[in-house]
């Protein structure tokens, strides 16, 4: 087998090493004639170190590199820490090596001089491809051509290989311009830059600085919006003067790094949207060629690593007379992780340069909500730190992780909590998860309103308790006085009540009475207590209107299930009259998430996951106490609460969730119905078409029946 790269730089280079490694023939082509001492600091995690170490080039990596301590993010203005991630050795025993932060022409010659010298050749430009049943050809810029078994581009950003195979497509602008540079160790006093990695954060920009190579070269990178320079060349020096103007006002260490900058240079921040392929016959597509990413995971060389190994292995595994099974094998295993941290970095820069101050107020209450239940941020960096390459290259095709964390073969039994399944993968695009809590509420609300429309029986009208919007929604079979009062699911921070309106009709019809539908306020804009001040307030209103407490039953599915809970306990604390009953489905009701569940079934519930709930969950409680029983009703007595209806889904991430409430509602003396499903989707209830959903709803129907019987009863002796 002979496979030619078209590109070289640390993406190839490190192909080829892989190739080599399993005994494959392999040319690189690059188009410049020599390597110059390019770019500024890089940064390798463990991820990445795994595939220098298969290689035996970890110990050079380490002796040219700097192992940051820590990741330390401060306030661009004031300085002061707002999270820190620890590093060094602990990280290095958590995902099994490293990080490492080194100059990129250091690493890219460390490459250089582990392949042979007649396995690259440079003044070799590509301008066409093409093949025929037995090889691909690609065609140089001298007219040469050059056959082989197989051709990959790694030429970055700007792939002619990419263009050729799937036409031209211009690359997305992050609206951002990010200066870089390199500053001798002599002009910065030491201490005030430790081997960490120095970030700061302010109102659209940020900094990330590092060492590079030990106690003598620091290198800078700084992103501010695009409307404040207006040069984007990589080639043109950009002009100190505007970068002084971009930070003024920045703590002291950053204007002593500011005036230690001699010379510097300016480009845009772009990145690719992701491809539905990357494999076309004999070609295929790696590293930014594939994958261009925006920088904020520091992923981009890691990723192309990651490539390379998977590469090299599917290819070995298939032979030269399956070349392009080799490539498909190699583009599933490879395209649903990249396209995920793709979505990942293009998250964190929004994050990080939030401009609006009550936006940044929220982030940062996040951060520090993520260090109460996350101090090590395995949450926010597991996925890319913690991955190990050269072990899933030897696992399923099937247990790859995509944008939603899902693993790509995962299947149930029965077809229809296949489709259900299935629709909870696809709720969220990447585009979605790109944008944040925003971008998910949109995705979220769509997938509700498009998959689950309001059924033509179904009377809804907007109502208000105490300031607080609600929807009242009945049928035309609305003959009871019993209401269901319903909080909706997403973790706080996406839903909506217009998104529940199907499920909140079916509600309403199953006891033939009416769904009060709360639209409560939503994290990070509005964290504890406003969900359950809002719960509350819509309880007092519609005991003021009227309605006897024994006539309410209170509902939720997931967050809004320990959300009803979590009233629950409000109302008993506060002497208010108890409602008949609460219907919670599939609750999360641990915020600290410390439920056994949620590594158990990672990667099986298409629904959500543990760094999901971990990012919402920090949004809602943020500088609050998690175990605070009206954030984590699980760390309540839950005694004296009224039945509870409790049903989940024994394969879902919120199982233990549900079990441990359980548990601890009958040690508490509490009247309890448990339903556990199989073979089914979290909030299974929300799928109409779901055998268990019309059963389940079905018995809640005849127990809300006893319990509001068995309250009334009880007022009347």
């Amino acid at each position: 087998m002979k496979i030619v790269i078209v590109g070289g730089g640390i993406g190839g280079y490190t192909a080829a090493l892989c190739l080599k490694h399993f005994g494959i023939e392999v040319q690189v082509l690059e188009q410049s004639k020599s390597i110059r001492e390019v770019g500024a600091g890089i940064q390798i995690a463990c991820n990445g170190a795994l595939v220098m170490r298969k290689l035996g080039l970890e110990e050079k990596l380490a002796a040219m590199a700097v192992q940051p301590l820590s990741w330390e993010y401060r306030d661009l203005e004031t300085g002061v820490a707002q999270v820190s991630w620890p590093l060094g050795v602990e990280a290095a025993n958590r995902y099994g090596a490293p990080l490492y932060n080194v100059h990129r022409a250091d690493l890219i010659q460390m490459l250089l001089d582990a392949l042979p010298a007649d396995c690259i050749r440079f003044a070799s430009k590509c301008i066409d491809i093409g093949e025929d049943a037995t090889h691909a050809w690609a065609k140089l810029e001298t007219g040469e051509v050059i056959t082989a078994d197989a051709i990959i581009g790694a030429d970055g950003i700007h792939s002619v290989i990419r263009e050729k195979l799937f036409g031209p497509a211009t690359e997305s602008f992050a609206n951002f311009l990010v200066w870089r540079a390199l500053i001798p160790a002599e002009k910065l006093p030491p201490l005030d830059y430790p081997e960490r990695g120095n970030y700061w954060v302010g109102p659209g920009r940020s900094i990330v600085s590092y060492w590079v190579r030990p106690k003598k070269l620091y290198s800078f990178l700084a992103s501010v919006p695009a409307t404040e320079v207006h040069r984007e060349s990589w080639a043109e020096s950009g002009d100190i003067s505007e970068l002084l103007k971009s930070f003024q006002g920045a703590e002291p260490r950053v204007q002593k790094m500011l005036e230690a900058i001699e010379s510097t240079f300016i480009t845009g921040m772009y990145y690719r949207d992701p491809l539905e392929h990357w494999t076309k016959g004999r070609f295929s597509l790696m590293g930014d060629a594939a994958h261009a990413m925006v920088p904020y995971l520091a992923q981009g060389a890691c990723q192309a690593m990651e490539d390379a190994w998977i590469l090299a292995t599917t290819l070995k595994r298939h032979g030269d007379s399956a070349v392009r099974a080799g490539l498909i094998e190699y583009e599933q295993r490879r395209l649903p992780r990249a396209t995920r941290v793709q979505s990942a970095a293009r998250n964190m820069v929004k994050i990080v340069h939030e401009s609006d101050s009550s936006r940044i107020k929220a982030r940062n209450g996040r951060w520090r909500g993520m260090s109460r239940i996350d101090p090590l941020g395995e949450t926010t960096w597991r996925f890319v730190w913690g991955f190990d390459v050269l072990k899933a290259a030897e696992e399923p095709v099937g247990d790859v992780l995509g944008h939603t964390t899902t693993k790509q073969g995962k299947k149930l039994i029965r077809k229809e909590s296949q489709r259900a399944f299935d629709m909870w993968k696809t709720a969220l695009s990447p585009e979605n998860i790109a944008r944040g809590h925003d971008g998910m509420r949109e995705g979220y609300e769509t997938f509700l309103t498009h998959n689950f429309p309001q059924p033509k029986n179904s009377i809804v009208r907007p109502v208000e308790f105490e300031g607080v919007k609600c929807l009242e929604i009945k049928t035309s079979n609305s003959v009871s006085d019993k209401i269901i009062l319903h909080f909706h699911g997403g973790a706080y921070v996406i839903g909506s009540a217009n998104g529940s309106i199907e499920y909140c009709t079916r509600l309403a019809q199953s006891v033939q009475g009416t769904c009060i539908n709360v639209d409560y306020r939503l994290a990070p804009e509005n964290p504890y207590p406003c969900a359950i001040d809002d719960a509350i307030n819509v309880y007092r209103g519609l005991l003021h209107s009227g309605v006897p407490a024994d006539r309410i039953i209170l509902s939720g599915e997931s967050s809004g299930g320990g959300l009803a809970i979590a009233l629950a306990i409000a109302i008993r604390n506060a002497g208010f009259p108890s409602p008949s009953g609460i219907f919670s489905v599939c609750p999360f009701i641990d915020l600290t998430l410390k439920s056994e569940s949620l590594r158990k079934f990672h990667g099986e519930d298409p629904a959500t996951n543990i760094d999901l709930l971990a990012f919402f969950a920090a949004s809602y409680f943020q500088e609050h106490e998690p175990t605070d029983p009206l954030v984590s009703p699980l760390y309540d007595h839950l005694g004296d609460l009224p039945p509870i209806f409790l049903a989940a889904c024994t394969n879902e991430v919120l199982y233990n969730d549900a079990t441990r409430l359980a548990n601890k509602a009958k040690e508490a003396g509490n009247d309890l119905t448990f339903n556990l499903v199989e073979d089914s989707v979290h909030v299974f209830t929300i799928f109409p078409f779901l055998q268990e959903a019309g059963k389940t709803l079905a018995e809640f129907a005849d127990w809300a029946i006893k319990v509001c019987q068995k309250k009334t009863s009880e007022l009347v002796i």
